[in-house]
């Protein structure tokens, strides 16, 4: 199984997620493949010119990073990351990669919780 997004830097994207969730990227036809422990497989593709920027990937990856080392990669790449704790939940990181496309992340302990 495998989800897919598209983004301007799928090259760069690839290599930034697999720090976050600690899993290799390959080269695949048509973009790159962050390949899962369990779950589906992130396909990162090239967004084509001239189409407005996706708001929702709805796309929620487990990490074994802290909370303050997801917000390190966020802050170095300039992506915008905030805390977000929606209603029964234990809390997400909402991750905005290249600053337009949405994706949520779970450290250990929210993935616990």
């Amino acid at each position: 199984m495998r989800v897919s997004i598209k983004v301007r830097d799928p090259c760069h994207v690839a290599a930034v997620l697999t720090e976050i969730v600690g899993r290799p990227a390959v080269q695949a036809q048509a973009g790159w493949l962050v390949v899962a422990e369990a779950g589906p497989d992130l396909e990162i593709l090239e967004r084509s010119e001239g189409l407005p920027p996706g708001q929702e990937c709805g796309i929620a990856l487990a990490s074994a990073l802290t909370v303050a080392e997801v917000f390190a990669v966020a802050g170095r790449e300039g992506w915008p990351a905030r805390y977000r704790r929606p209603q029964g939940t234990s809390g997400v990181i909402e991750l905005l990669l290249e600053g337009d496309c949405r994706l949520e992340v779970l450290t250990a302990d929210m993935q616990a919780a």
